[in-house]
This record gives structure tokens, C-alpha cells and sequence, in this order.
């Protein structure tokens, strides 16, 4: 098999709403190029589908006949001099639709016509089928409407703003509808125009089954005839683009969230979160329109609001912005009587200043004093060097430029003190009302505005709203978790369904949030939150385990320090004699220091204690993490690093062309990292269970 280029690569990445794709890897990877709907009409025929709804196109109504002038060919009745086609046939005037006067090529009539022409020169009407006749019919607009005679046709235009009928094939990741799943990736096909030696690489979302992975296989290979094809998990997509082979991966998505633990490149099934439902940015959106109700939000409304700026989820402890309470008021009887806002032993008045304290100043009146005493230049503004301007011949012209000066540092005080005076700019988090910008679009039936952002189709309004907005992942009426806390125990649980409990440690420390449904904003800020709250031990109370010190003595002991054993010296029993030692159990318990086969240790029972040849071998906590981290984002793709336009909601797709780049180019099938087309040939669909990654 001849090798492969980087150009002729496809990689595609199927969602619940956007399906991501890219021809060809570029020498530094970028988001993906194209980003198709996830979705399909139903087309005129049964079972075909189309991109974009196919609706009937409205047929104008005839106008009304244009009068004709029954003078000579300069008189009109038109603006401009025009003149009207009053000398057509009159079947052509009785349609209402003027032919346009263009030249027309006049060939010779046969010599039959000619002499008719010629025997009756009063005949005014033409013959039936002259040239001006033909002439006049071709040029007929298309849409004209038929005669009476003619068989009337439908005809149907493409509706691109419309989205009513449309059928979405993946939903909450699993593929229900598959003609139209297959029609979306002939569309995609179709659009990109593959070569034909072109190897592709599919991210297959977590809860695909083994029975979709050989349909899809099946319809590569025999509908596309490609050469290589591979299957990647969606989750380990996200470990090439991080760089890391050990991860806890949480892939927020559309009506979905998957919580998969990733250890050395390996996916763990068991207790992996698979297709959590009501876990997605479509359940934050149902929330919003659910608080909203009385303000009469439609779901894209709530949809807009949440993806605008002004909509976040507080971090656990932060309370909603309220207004000023009446409790909080300040004592009018205090401010008439002293001046101060307050009364009692700590008033203060507007300045911060208890009553008859001078201010520390400068300025008059304050405690520092006057400016400009100590040899300032405010000092010096009046004092005038006499003899130095006499001296000189420019005398009038340096008076006014010291006037112009002086002039422009008051004008400059001045704005400084109205610049102080400037009310401090609330965080969105502090306001207890904001505004954003909801665009909807005007029914086909309807006719566009022409004034100012209202042209075409699009109309903009701006809509005030209130705490509600920061209640997007708030738990629903009668549920006692909301969105983040589901997500968090998920994430607790997968951990703790990890075999490797020294592994357990670096996935809380390598945690990878992505899916365009965390593009909210607070949302891994809110989801970080929760994982201390409830499952970070704090260093305090991890010094409760005495087995965390270097020593084999337990602590407090009542010695100088002399009977602290010195690191590398011989073996100690890990007994601990005296009524002040540490429960075995518990240290067990809390840590992983048994070895296979391996009784606990009971005080005061024959064989207790453990082997004096066994050391102490801490692998960290189990159940608890000391920390939890996300991982950095590489820096090394700098297309991926500007928030504004994408941001690492879409790593996955970087670690599609990562992977892409390593299975195609780099290993060329060495490790049998996809399926070749001689393989399928040989195994058929079921061979992709063992290339798939």
C-alpha cells in the first residue's frame, strides 16, 4: 500500500448538533474547517433526504394590464418617455406581462409568404408563426403564471432559515435514525470531495455499541471505496490533544455528559459514565426557560441567553446579587446630628472620617496642609522672572504660552476629579440585573423591514433579566441535584471503578473538561468547586495519619528526639506499643499498605505483627484525593488559543488529526492501527473490533 499524505486525510467527528470535519492536515492543526448541522429534511420523494427544507415557492399573482396608447408610436402614457408594448399581439397583452424590446434577428420568408405579402398589402395583422411572434413567446419570463390551457406545476425552492421538520439522526450520542445518519455523511462526502486514495478516522462517541462500529464500517468501505479506515474513541481523542496518557475526561455535550477514566491510554469501562442524561447544555437551557416561564421565554430565547455573557453559574458558597435591604440603611438621625452615617462608637460619616476628625489631606483644611509650601511648581506658578522676559524680544509670546499652561493643568485637575467621581463597573456576578441582544428571524410570510439592523430576515431586541440567569445549573423542582452535582458524582464514582489504585491519585490530577456544553460561562470554575467541596481531604486533617511521617514512632511521644530513628538505618516493626498508638485498622483503612494475600494486623492477638522485612509502602489515598488539577492546555497550536473565536471546548477534534497524523503517517499500520481495505475483505465489518483504538 502506497503511503499516505496529509492532505488526503478526512477526519470526522459526528455530535448531536454539529457534526465537525477536515480534509488534509495542515502543518499546524486548526479547529475543524467545516461544521455541518447534525440534521437532514425529509425530500420530495420517500426515502431521500436533503440538506437544507424544500418548500413549495410562492407563485406572485398576475397583475392587472398595462393600458395601451392608441396614438403614435412617441405618445405614452409611461413615466420617462418609455413606450409601451401596446403594438403586441393582444394575447400576449391579455397575460399582463410586457415583452421586452430587444433586438430580434428577422429572417426571409419563404417566397410563398413574400408574394401573399405582396397580392394584400392591407393586411394590418402578421401571419400566425412570424419571427416576432416566435421571438416574443421565448422570451416569456420562467415564473410567468400558465395559460388556462397549460398543465399546472409545483415548483419548490430551498428554505435555508428554516428548521421546522428537520430530523436530527444522533440524539444524546446514539444513532437513531440511520438512512439519515448515512444521508448527513454523503452530504459531508459530497461537499469536501475526497480523493480517492484517502484514509479516514472516525471519533466514535462512548455509548456506540459493537453492532454500530460495523454498520458504520460497512458503509465506509462499500459506499466511499476508501482505502483505511479507523475508529477512535472519543475520549482518547481528548488525551492525544492534552498529551497525557493518563486522564479523567469529562465531555459536557448537547443532552448528555460522558465521565470517562483514561489510564495509560486505555479506556476503563467499568464505571465509566456513559451518556448521562439531563447532564448537557439542552438541560441548562430547560432550566432557564423554566425560570423564565412568567416572562414568556421560548427555548430560543433561553438558548441565546445562555450562551451570552451575561448568563454564569456561581461557585458553590456564592450567594445571587441581591438589592440594598432596608436593614442596611444608614441612621438619618445620626447623619443630622454629627454629620455621620451611623451612631454609637464607630460612626463614621460619607468619608470614612469619625466626627470633628480632620481629613489627612493635602488641601486646605486637612492635616498635611495646603499644596505647593515645600518649593513645588504649584508654588512658583505666579512668580514671574522679570528680567529674564525683558531680556528677551518674545516677551508678549512667552506670557501667553505660560497663560496656555497654566490653563491646561487646570483643565487637567479638573478631569482628573470628574474622573474620580465615576461610578466602579459591577461584575456581571454583582449585578442584580442585566441586558442581552436576542436576535429572532421574521416568518417567510412576513415581509422584511428595511430599516437599519431590521433588514432581511433577522430582527434584534434587547431583553432585561434577573437573578434567573444565574441559575442554569440549579437542580429542578422536586430533584435534589442540579447538573454539576450529577456530573461530580459521576466523576467520583468512575475514579473509585479504576483496578489500579495507584493510578487513582493521577487522574483527580489530570482532569480534562471539554464539550461545547461546558462553554458556559462559570461552569468548570462551579464543577471544580463542588469536587473540593465534597472529596478533597485538606492537609489539616490528613495530619491526623502518623503514618504519613518519616518515622516509626507515633506521635506525640514524650522523648527529646533522641529515639527518632535516622532515614536508611536498619528495619522497625510497624507496631505501635503504648496506649497512645494508632488503630491499625484505621491506618489500613485509609491507606494501601497491604500486600495480596495479606491478614490485618490485631493487637493484642499471636502473630500480630507484620514481617520486620516489610517496609511501609505508601501509594496515597484511595477514596479521597489531596488535590484536584486540570490539565494545561498545550501551547504549541496557537490557532486553539484565542477564546473569542474557539476555545478547548473542541480538543477532541485536535486529538482526532493528532491521532490522525500518528496512525496514518507516522505508524503507517505497524501496529495495526486501522483497517486496511484487503482486511475488510477478508474479515468484513467485524474486523474493525480489532484496529480500533
Amino acid at each position: 500500500m502506497p503511503p499516505f499524505k496529509d492532505e488526503h486525510v478526512l477526519i470526522i467527528a459526528p455530535g448531536s448538533q454539529i457534526t465537525a470535519a477536515q480534509l488534509g492536515l495542515p502543518e499546524s492543526f486548526t479547529p475543524p474547517r467545516y461544521r455541518f448541522p447534525t440534521r437532514m429534511f425529509p425530500g420530495t420523494k420517500p426515502d431521500e433526504w436533503e440538506p437544507v427544507k424544500i418548500r413549495p415557492k410562492p407563485t406572485p399573482l398576475p397583475g392587472p394590464a398595462e393600458p395601451t396608447s392608441s396614438g403614435e408610436p412617441g405618445d405614452t402614457d409611461q413615466p420617462n418617455g418609455q413606450a409601451t408594448n401596446g403594438d403586441l399581439p393582444s394575447s400576449e397583452q391579455a397575460n399582463g406581462h410586457p415583452v421586452p424590446s430587444e433586438d430580434v434577428e428577422m429572417k426571409e420568408a419563404p417566397a410563398g409568404e413574400e408574394t401573399t405579402a405582396a397580392t394584400n398589402p392591407a393586411s394590418e395583422a402578421p401571419p400566425k408563426d412570424t419571427p416576432q411572434q416566435e421571438a416574443s413567446q421565448q422570451d416569456v419570463p420562467p415564473d410567468a403564471p400558465p395559460d388556462a390551457d397549460d398543465e399546472t406545476t409545483e415548483t419548490f425552492e430551498d428554505d435555508l432559515w428554516s428548521t421546522e421538520g428537520a430530523v436530527y439522526p444522533i440524539r444524546e450520542g446514539r444513532i437513531e435514525n440511520w438512512s439519515c445518519f448515512f444521508a448527513l455523511l454523503s452530504h459531508i462526502y459530497n461537499m469536501m470531495s475526497p480523493p480517492f486514495h484517502m484514509p479516514v478516522l472516525f471519533v466514535a462517541q462512548p455509548c456506540w455499541t459493537s453492532r454500530d462500529h460495523e454498520r458504520i464500517t460497512q458503509f465506509v468501505f462499500e459506499t466511499w471505496k476508501v482505502p483505511a479506515f479507523c475508529l477512535m474513541d472519543a475520549a482518547l481523542t481528548a488525551c492525544y490533544a492534552y498529551g497525557v496518557p493518563t486522564a479523567l475526561v469529562v465531555d459536557v455535550g448537547h443532552g448528555k455528559c460522558d465521565v470517562t477514566a483514561v489510564t495509560d491510554f486505555q479506556v476503563n469501562d467499568i464505571g465509566r459514565g456513559i451518556a448521562i442524561p439531563d447532564c448537557g447544555g439542552h438541560a441548562m437551557t430547560k432550566r432557564l426557560q423554566q425560570v423564565l416561564e412568567s416572562d414568556a421565554f421560548t427555548e430560543d430565547m433561553a438558548e441565546q441567553l445562555k450562551r451570552s455573557p451575561i448568563c454564569e453559574i456561581l461557585p458553590t458558597g456564592v450567594e445571587v446579587p441581591q438589592g440594598i435591604s432596608n436593614d442596611a440603611a444608614p441612621n438619618p438621625a445620626a447623619a443630622a446630628s454629627t454629620g455621620a452615617l451611623d451612631s454609637g462608637i464607630n460612626a463614621k460619616d460619607v468619608d470614612g472620617l469619625r466626627p470633628g476628625q480632620a481629613p489627612r489631606g493635602p488641601g486646605i483644611g486637612t492635616m498635611v496642609g495646603e499644596e505647593g509650601l515645600n518649593g513645588n511648581e504649584e508654588e512658583n506658578d505666579g512668580v514671574l522672572d522679570v528680567a529674564a522676559i525683558v531680556a528677551r524680544d518674545n516677551a508678549a509670546e512667552l506670557l501667553a504660552r505660560r497663560e496656555k499652561e497654566k490653563a491646561e493643568k487646570a483643565a487637567a485637575k479638573k478631569g482628573a476629579a470628574a474622573d474620580g467621581l465615576k461610578i466602579v463597573r459591577l461584575r456581571n456576578s454583582e449585578r442584580e440585573r442585566a441586558s442581552f441582544t436576542y436576535v429572532d428571524f421574521l416568518p417567510i410570510e412576513e415581509p422584511a423591514t428595511t430599516d437599519g439592523e431590521q433588514k432581511g430576515r433577522k430582527r434584534k431586541r434587547e431583553i432585561e433579566v434577573g437573578v434567573e440567569r444565574f441559575m442554569a445549573g440549579t437542580p429542578l423542582p422536586g430533584v435534589g441535584e442540579g447538573v454539576i452535582d450529577t456530573i461530580a458524582e459521576a466523576i467520583h464514582h468512575a475514579v473509585l471503578s479504576v483496578p489500579d489504585i495507584a493510578l487513582r491519585s493521577t487522574l483527580w490530577e489530570n482532569l480534562i473538561i471539554l464539550g461545547n456544553g461546558s462553554r458556559i460561562r462559570g461552569f468548570t470554575p462551579s464543577l471544580l468547586s463542588v469536587l473540593h467541596t465534597r472529596y478533597v481531604l485538606s492537609p489539616s486533617t490528613a495530619t491526623i495519619f502518623t503514618s504519613e511521617l518519616p518515622s516509626n514512632f507515633t506521635t506525640p511521644v514524650a522523648t527529646p528526639g533522641t529515639n527518632t530513628p535516622i532515614p536508611g538505618q536498619g528495619g522497625h516493626t510497624l507496631h505501635h506499643p503504648g496506649p497512645h498508638g494508632v488503630n491499625p485498622l484505621l491506618v489500613a483503612a485509609t491507606k494501601n499498605m497491604m500486600q495480596p494475600n495479606q491478614h490485618l494486623p490485631v493487637p493484642g492477638q499471636p502473630g500480630s505483627v507484620l514481617d520486620p522485612g516489610i517496609h511501609h509502602i505508601h501509594r496515597g489515598f484511595s477514596q479521597t484525593p489531596n488535590s484536584i488539577k486540570m490539565v494545561k492546555a498545550p501551547d504549541y497550536f496557537p490557532e486553539w488559543k484565542d477564546p473569542s473565536v474557539h476555545g478547548m471546548e473542541e480538543a477532541g477534534f485536535l486529538g482526532a488529526q493528532v491521532a490522525a497524523k500518528v496512525v496514518f503517517i507516522v505508524d503507517q499500520g505497524n501496529s495495526k492501527g486501522f483497517l486496511t481495505r484487503s482486511e475488510y475483505n477478508e474479515l468484513g465489518p467485524t474486523g474493525i473490533h480489532d484496529c480500533a483504538i
